[in-house]
């Protein structure tokens, strides 16, 4: 009996010790590899080898989404539509420099609510050179399934819809570059000038400055005064060359999050961080200010050295890449914390008024090229009723 006594005794004892060492290492471990220049995301990355061979179009095909959204009374003028399937089946750019002639837009289906379909068309008649993309919910599982098999795992287990189109626009940026606009933000002026500020050409143009190494260059615009707010570099409006690695920082933080989430020790009481902080403008912000720091990401390093951009880039190694903040001015005319505007410049308010806005706000003295009025559309992990019939009414 005494030795039984005993055994269960030292068995407590090696269960205690081991369960202390495991929390202390959970404990450490970041401080650890911090010190030693290391990322917790290290642990969890995939190889770059899983990214998919050849560059996707080969074996695709051209289906499109069950509809086609809804087209102007006379086309002429207008960005022309480019379905997401046909795009997704042409050859990735060879100029990496450039900002291609494409306006990506996203919504849960091609069927666009009222005032969202009224705001389109006019970044398509301001771009009639241009090609306009609406990807839907559709559209972006095939893009991650083609482009990014390595992150449809992360990309399904996300809690919501507004965490996936959130993080779908980095996909889009990366892949094809371009101008990515929210579906709430018209289109006052072609985009040329607001690009033309920070020298940075659109493909088919003359580039303003003739970069030497060649560059790559990622653009936001800022809203607000306040440049230490956490809203102050929203992801409503962004515009890339092809294949920037700074899109494939989101990708690794996302699926360090969904890690974290599977974590035995962590789940009881883990909770998902809100769309805004962790594939949302917030997450964008913060992820801008760490590439302004320190650089991009060892994990984003090998994810693009084994990407569908390797070869274009292997024999470019002075190729530089940066990030461009553009004035407020530009594209975020609206802060959502003018307060003395609100009324009129806000959706969400019942007394919105897109005109009486712009002429408050003076958008054509300021020669800004948009003007988003944050219809909020989601809340929390899913969608906002009330938001979505305000923007379905004309």
């Amino acid at each position: 009996m005494v030795l039984h006594c005993r055994t269960r005794c030292l068995r407590r004892r090696a269960f205690t010790s081991l369960f202390c060492l495991l929390l202390t290492v959970m404990l450490l471990c970041p401080t650890l590899l911090q010190q030693t220049g290391l990322d917790l995301r290290d642990l969890i990355f995939i190889a770059p080898a899983q990214w998919p061979k050849g560059r996707g179009a080969a074996s695709c095909t051209t289906s499109a989404s069950a509809s086609t959204p809804a087209t102007p009374k006379s086309s002429a003028g207008f960005a022309p539509y480019l379905p997401a399937a046909k795009l997704m089946c042409r050859p990735l750019a060879s100029d990496l420099t450039s900002i291609p002639k494409l306006l990506h837009q996203s919504w849960k289906t091609t069927q666009l609510p009222a005032k969202f379909e009224r705001w389109s068309r006019t970044c398509r008649e301001k771009h009639p050179d241009w090609e306009w993309v609406l990807w839907t919910d559709e559209d972006n599982l095939e893009l991650v399934r083609r482009y990014f098999p390595w992150l449809v795992d992360t990309y399904l287990s996300l809690p919501g819809d507004i965490y996936r189109v959130d993080l779908a626009r980095n996909l889009y940026l990366y892949l094809f570059g371009g101008v990515y606009l929210d579906l709430d933000t018209e289109c006052l002026h072609p985009v040329s000038s607001a690009l033309s500020s920070v020298n940075v050409p659109i493909t088919g143009t003359t580039s303003p400055i003739s970069t030497n190494p060649p560059r790559q260059a990622a653009i936001f615009g800022r809203m607000g005064s306040n440049n230490t707010s956490p809203h102050s570099i929203p992801n409503a409006w962004m515009a890339s060359t092809p294949g920037h690695p700074f899109f494939l920082s989101p990708l690794v933080s996302a699926r360090a999050e969904i890690a974290k989430s599977r974590n035995l020790l962590q789940r009881p009481w883990y909770d998902y961080p809100p769309a805004e902080e962790m594939t949302g403008p917030n997450a964008l912000r913060e992820t801008i200010l760490s590439y302004q720091a320190s650089g991009l990401s060892r994990q984003a390093r090998r994810l693009d050295r084994g990407g569908p951009f390797a070869v274009s880039k292997a024999d470019k190694e002075e190729m530089e890449h940066g990030i461009e903040l553009l004035d407020e001015k530009w594209v975020y005319p609206f802060d959502w914390g003018m307060e003395e505007v609100r009324g009129v410049c806000s959706v969400e308010s019942d007394g919105f008024d897109a005109e009486a806005c712009k002429k408050a706000l003076k958008v054509e003295e300021r020669a800004a090229v948009s003007i988003t009025y944050w219809s909020h559309t989601h809340r929390g992990k899913g969608v906002d009723e009330k938001n979505i019939e305000a923007v379905s009414r004309e």
